[in-house]
């Protein structure tokens, strides 16, 4: 019986831990220092660039597929 309240005493602990706690303290401010233009440009092609990798990679070999 012991046992068994050990364990119930241990996953209760568990459960707390795992349970979400939210912070919200954080403070909304504008950047400090702006993205030049030409750093937004690059950036956004690289995200391009990698969302459509994998897709034209597929498209590019699809004929090894079938």
């Amino acid at each position: 019986m012991f046992g068994i309240r050990n364990l119930l005493r241990a996953n209760n602990q568990i459960f707390k831990n795992v349970s979400q706690q939210r912070n919200m303290s954080v403070i909304c401010t504008p950047p400090r220092n702006k993205v030049s233009r030409g750093e937004m440009i690059f950036l956004a092609g690289r995200m391009v660039v990698g969302w459509s990798a994998i897709p034209a990679w597929v498209l590019v070999n699809i004929k090894h597929y079938r």
